[in-house]
């Protein structure tokens, strides 16, 4: 009951209270800026508010108490929409000096410790969607990718909602994929 309430806290207060700007340290890489993912989202939000329009009025000719509950459903997901793009440059993923911590915007998260990577590879083929290689982002092909990380044992991503995934390998888009790569090395040099 609480990952709900915090999800619901969470699109609010990155979408309509933190305004902040924040500079990305040398430990925090973000992964949003050159993937299309924020171009992609706001296109499906402008969509959303299009449709809040046409489907009420359509609805409204039938029944007046559902046009308004599908509005508000509408609403609804466009403000979460842009929750989940606003927190995205305020959510970055961060290397600490034992793991990474893997975020992607609201939509996703888990801590990953040094000493879990098998391999860490520069990575732009497309994925299987049955195989054993999954996407972090929950948005999938949408965005792409191009690191592939492989851990020794299973990882659990908790989502939206608080609903968790396992994943072994999987990919993930990085703005800065050499630097990220480079440090991570580094610190699995250190770690070893």
């Amino acid at each position: 009951m609480i990952n709900p309430f915090a999800t619901e806290i969470a699109v609010f207060y990155y979408g309509f209270i933190n305004w902040k700007k924040d500079e990305l340290s040398d430990n925090e890489f973000s992964y949003y800026k050159n993937s299309g993912i924020i171009i992609t989202l706001i296109a499906f939000m402008m969509s959303g508010i299009i449709e809040i329009f046409v489907i009420h009025i359509l609805l409204m000719k039938w029944n007046e108490i559902i046009a308004w509950i599908v509005t508000g459903l509408s609403i609804y997901t466009v403000i979460q929409i842009y929750g989940v793009i606003r927190a995205m440059p305020k959510r970055p993923i961060e290397i600490d000096k034992n793991g990474i911590i893997l975020k992607y915007s609201i939509l996703s998260e888990t801590y990953i410790k040094f000493d879990n990577i098998e391999t860490l590879e520069i990575f732009t083929k497309k994925i299987d969607k049955k195989g054993a290689i999954k996407y972090f982002s929950p948005f999938g092909k949408l965005e792409g990718n191009n690191i592939k990380i492989e851990l020794k044992n299973e990882q659990i991503i908790e989502g939206l909602y608080g609903i968790k995934r396992k994943i072994k390998s999987f990919v993930l888009f990085i703005d800065e994929k050499e630097k990220f790569i480079e440090k991570i090395n580094n610190a699995l040099q250190q770690f070893i």
